[in-house]
C-alpha cells in the first residue's frame, strides 16, 4: 500500500518531521510523485517502527543505520549495549549506595574514608585482606581463610560499603592484628592434629579462647565479613 508522509507518520507513531528527518539520513526509502510529494511503502513503516524502538532504547543513528543495512546483525547491537547498560546500572547502583551512604553518615571525614575504601580496585581490596590474613593467620587452612575473606560486590550497598569501611579501619588497627595471632596461636595449640574433633570439652574451651585473646572485636570482624560477603550473620556463640 502507498503512504502519505502523514499517514506512514501515524502508522508507525512518529512524527512527520522525524520521518522527513529519517528519510533524508536514507534510512527510509520513498518515491516521489510528479508533484514531488514523498510516498512510502509499508516496508517503511515496520522500519520505523523498529527505529522508533531502537531510539527509545538509547541507540545512535548511525548504529541504526548500520542494523538496517545489514552490516552489522540486530543481536551483536542488542549485546553490546546490553553490557554498556550493565556498567552503568552498576555505576548508578554504586552512587546510590553511596548517597545512602551519606544520608546515614553526615560527618565528612567519615564519608571520605568509607568513599575512598570502597573506590578501591578490587586489586587493592584482595591485597589488603590478604596482608592482614597472612600477617595474623600465618598459613591457616584455604577453607578457614575463605570464610574470613570478605569481597565487597561491584553492587554493593549502603551496608556494606559501611562495613567495608569499618573492615578496613579495624585490620588496621595493630591492637586487633595482634589478638588474632594470640588467637591463632592459641587455636593451634588447642586443636593439635584434630581441630574438627567432637568434643564439647574442646569446644567450650575454643569459645573461651576467642573470648579472652580477640574478645568483642573478632565477633564484630565476623559479622562485618558476613555482611560484606551477602551472609546471615552468625551469633556470637556459634562463631
Amino acid at each position: 500500500m502507498d503512504h502519505s508522509i502523514g499517514a506512514v507518520a501515524r502508522l508507525a507513531g512518529v512524527s512527520v518531521k522525524a520521518v522527513r528527518h529519517y528519510s533524508d539520513l536514507g534510512l527510509l526509502t520513498a518515491r516521489r510523485t510528479a508533484a514531488g510529494h514523498r510516498r512510502y511503502d509499508d516496508t517503511a513503516v515496520v522500519r520505523l517502527r523498529l527505529i522508533r524502538t531502537l531510539r527509545a532504547l538509547d541507540l545512535d543513528l548511525p548504529t541504526i543505520h548500520a542494523v538496517l543495512r545489514e552490516e552489522r546483525s540486530l543481536a551483536e547491537v542488542a549485546a553490546t549495549h546490553a553490557d554498556a547498560l550493565a556498567i552503568q546500572i552498576r555505576t548508578l547502583r554504586h552512587r546510590h549506595a553511596l548517597l545512602t551512604v551519606l544520608t546515614n553518615h553526615p560527618d565528612l571525614e567519615d564519608v571520605h574514608l568509607m568513599t575512598e575504601h570502597a573506590e578501591h580496585a578490587e586489586q587493592d581490596r584482595r591485597a589488603l585482606i590478604d596482608d592482614f590474613l597472612s600477617t595474623t593467620l600465618g598459613d591457616a587452612d584455604p577453607a578457614v581463610r575463605q570464610n574470613l575473606t570478605p569481597v565487597l560486590p561491584e553492587d554493593a550497598d549502603a551496608a556494606q560499603l559501611t562495613a567495608w569501611a569499618e573492615l578496613t579501619a579495624l585490620t588496621a588497627s595493630e591492637d586487633f592484628r595482634a589478638s588474632v595471632r594470640r588467637l591463632a596461636v592459641g587455636y593451634r595449640a588447642l586443636a593439635g592434629d584434630d581441630p574438627l574433633r567432637a568434643d564439647p570439652a574442646y569446644r567450650s574451651r575454643l569459645i573461651e579462647l576467642r573470648r579472652t585473646e580477640a574478645g568483642p572485636q573478632w565477633y564484630r570482624y565476623l559479622e562485618l565479613v558476613a555482611v560484606v560477603n551477602g551472609w546471615a550473620v552468625v551469633h556470637p556463640e556459634s562463631a
